[in-house]
């Protein structure tokens, strides 16, 4: 039973090696306070959730379930803002409530991340728990939450902007938070934006690429599921893709019916609403999408807030419609969910470099070297004696600033081979390695 559960199941996320982005986030989390401001501003994110981390491996430690165990906090959190949305905004009793958070539940993108050691939980929860402020008028979460995203990720801007847009375009603070909060919010944030700037020159290229066209008539679908296409192997494309594009017909189906429910049927609190669900939901991603023609900005986990309004703008749709089409359209979403879930789950699992360590650690003599790539050098780090560790066929200046490398010592980088007797295990990144010296 257990076996299948960690092999069988999303709990396999929980339980495999580290890739290189969570190992990254553990040294960061290592560091003392000071030092984690001063490395984040010259950095791709603010230090929030590496704050948060560094005080939750001192309770818990620093192992894979440990790491992993505060993103799963985060995903229960954005749960419980779901439920607070359908019971205390759409009216909806709790046992309905309940039985919509399914979608929530098993979403291929928040269970995911649900599971991995980074802050994109974190930033799922805060932006929603800011929406639901926002919705609710209630000032002081309405500060706490958004400066809380804002510290948390860059992009939750994007919640901020799309905020102060619905407001701007309906002339109205009536019900919601009033602009001057809002403007509080950035102003508290704006010194941080400051030492940003004055220690990140954001210079060099970044490795997204341009979306292609067909990305946007599967926006629908990227949004629901986090594909992330490029990072899984050219013949499963296919399969990935096929799924993605089933799923946005039905969303797009579901969108047309709620567009038609706005002009033709629904009352203007529920206009209002639906505007701001579709705002959040869909709005967000469709010009961060657009722009990435110009400049690649989009990617699907850096907007992971936007599915969970996407989740909350489906199922506001739905309560509008026959209840008989509502159930073929569910029970199809759920369909569609769990084999897209079953794809991740056989292809999307981490390389176990973990396994190659352990046995290059029984092998390898005291005196030994690990040679590895920059992309791999946090994760052989956190699993090997770090001192032994080194980046080996690439030069300091040639590595990008996206692969960490604030935290990359020059003393880490080796240009020959050690002299035998010492050897130089040489880690592959599909986690085959040689060993090699010089005679």
């Amino acid at each position: 039973m257990l076996q299948y559960l960690f092999t069988k199941t999303p709990l396999l996320f929980l339980t495999q090696s580290l890739w290189r982005d969570e190992a990254f986030s553990y040294f960061m989390a290592k560091k003392n306070i000071v030092e984690m401001i001063s490395l984040t501003a010259k950095d791709f994110n603010p230090p929030l959730y590496y704050f948060i981390l560094h005080y939750w491996m001192k309770i818990f430690g620093g192992s894979e379930i440990a790491l992993r165990s505060l993103s799963i906090i985060f995903f229960w959190a954005t749960i419980y803002v779901a439920f607070l949305f359908l019971n205390k905004i759409f009216k909806m009793k709790e046992r309905k409530a309940f039985f919509y958070l399914i979608l929530f539940i098993i979403n291929p993108l928040l269970l995911y991340y649900a599971f991995e050691a980074r802050m994109y939980s974190m930033l799922a929860f805060f932006a929603s728990l800011s929406y639901y402020a926002f919705y609710r008028k209630n000032n002081q979460l309405y500060l706490f939450s958004t400066i809380a995203g804002l510290f948390t990720h860059y992009f939750m801007l994007l919640v901020v902007f799309s905020q102060l847009f619905f407001l701007i375009i309906n002339k109205i603070n009536i019900g919601y938070v009033k602009k001057k909060v809002i403007y509080t919010s950035l102003l508290i944030f704006s010194p941080w934006m400051l030492f940003f700037f004055s220690q990140n020159s954001l210079s060099g290229s970044f490795w997204l690429n341009k979306p292609h066209l067909k990305d946007i008539f599967a926006l629908l679908g990227i949004i629901y599921t986090g594909n992330e296409a490029a990072f899984y192997p050219s013949g499963l494309i296919v399969k990935i893709q096929n799924n993605v594009m089933y799923f946005s017909v039905v969303l797009a189906i579901i969108i047309v019916i709620g567009i038609y429910q706005y002009i033709k049927k629904l009352s203007k609190k529920d206009q209002l609403n639906f505007q701001l669900l579709f705002i959040w939901g869909v709005g967000i991603s469709l010009i961060v999408g657009l722009i990435s023609f110009i400049k690649p900005l989009y990617f699907p986990r850096y907007l992971i807030f936007t599915t969970v309004g996407f989740l909350l703008l489906i199922i506001f749709i739905m309560e509008k419609i026959n209840i008989y089409l509502r159930a073929i359209l569910f029970a199809v979403l759920i369909v569609l969910t769990f084999s897209y879930q079953k794809l991740q789950l056989e292809y999307r699992g981490k390389i176990d470099l973990r396994k190659a360590l352990r046995e290059i650690q029984v092998i390898a003599n005291k005196k030994d070297l690990i040679y590895t790539n920059d992309l791999d050098f946090f994760t052989v780090q956190y699993y090997l004696n770090k001192n032994k560790v080194y980046i080996y066929g690439k030069s300091y200046k040639d590595i990008p600033a996206y692969n960490g490398k604030i935290l990359i010592l020059e003393e880490r980088i080796a240009s020959n081979l050690p002299f035998y007797p010492q050897k130089a295990f040489i880690l592959n990144p599909n986690g085959q390695y040689t060993i090699q010296a010089m005679f």
